[in-house]
């Protein structure tokens, strides 16, 4: 019988726990502050999902649709002719980048910590497109089977490829510096490896230097560690490897002196549009439907 290690037991906090400082409004409230971060998160359960939460847009006749299956799951689905698409979006823009300055920190807004997470499932790693991230709304994500996104931080996988890249873009309206850019982080291929029909998650995360911080990996939220200690083969050595960020952009830094030695790209200017948690599948070059599922995504920013 193979041996697994067991999830490690609850912490006991018998008066709850709270993110309020002590002099916070609901300091002693067991349950914390749940206003403390702007949060969304959907794990594809209810009728809140899909089935209306959501403005769907496609192409081709497209279908997103709640299927069966452990963890709650929704089933995207293209249309049939090349370059067909399909994507959800929430139907306002709820969420914009910690704000940006040539020299940091610009203000009390740049220090806001931000996060993204979403778990999806390709039916052909290579065929296929995705948008997962935070993405200006938009009816039309991918034109010709190609990202058309023109503000937004999220991560792509173009069509005809196994590269999976985290674009920064701003449109001239929305930029800091006035006129239009694009940032593009390519995560390094060694890091992760795509399958068909094989779960792998995607993360990102700002901290309060705008350091951005990207991840991939077949399991970043689970019970087994992410940290090597997990699940162990026959001679008992374990079969996750040691995890954390695969690609970090120091822009702290980056606008600063650069170190002896230390290579940091151009500083972000993340656009100031209002943003959306968005997925979104496109079939690219290929006359046939093709199919995404997706467990869970979700976003937190600090207020």
């Amino acid at each position: 019988m193979a041996n697994f290690p067991a999830s490690q037991p609850p912490q006991r906090t018998p008066s709850g726990a709270t993110t309020d400082p002590p002099w916070g409004p609901l300091a002693d409230s067991g349950m914390g502050n749940p206003f403390f971060y702007h949060q969304f998160q959907d794990d594809f359960d209810n009728a809140l999902g899909v089935a209306g939460l959501y403005t769907t847009t496609s192409s081709g006749g497209g279908t997103v649709v709640h299927t069966g299956g452990d963890g709650g799951l929704a089933l995207f689905t293209t249309g049939a002719a090349a370059g067909n698409f399909e994507s959800i979006q929430l139907p306002a823009g709820s969420f914009t980048l910690p704000g940006t300055g040539a020299t940091p920190p610009a203000s009390s807004l740049s220090a806001k910590k931000l996060f993204y997470l979403a778990r999806l499932q390709l039916a052909n790693v290579t065929t296929e497109a995705f948008i997962a991230g935070m993405v200006a709304i938009t009816a039309t994500p991918f034109t010709g089977g190609a990202q058309s996104v023109i503000d937004g931080l999220f991560f792509y996988k173009a069509a005809g490829g196994t590269a999976v890249q985290v674009l920064n873009i701003a449109s001239a309206g929305n930029s800091p510096s006035g006129s239009g850019f694009t940032n593009t982080f390519t995560i390094p291929a060694a890091s992760y490896a795509l399958a068909n029909n094989v779960p792998f998650d995607v993360a990102y995360y700002i901290d309060r230097n705008q350091n951005l911080k990207m991840y991939i990996g077949a399991q970043l939220v689970g019970w087994i560690p992410q940290s090597g200690t997990g699940a162990v083969n026959a001679a008992g050595v374990p079969t996750l490897p040691v995890l954390g960020p695969q690609l970090v952009n120091y822009n702290y830094l980056a606008q600063g002196v650069t170190p002896t030695g230390a290579s940091f790209v151009n500083p972000i200017l993340f656009t100031t549009a209002n943003l959306s948690p968005t997925l979104a599948v496109s079939n690219g070059a290929t006359a046939a439907a093709i199919t995404m599922t997706s467990d869970f995504h979700g976003a937190q920013k600090e207020r």
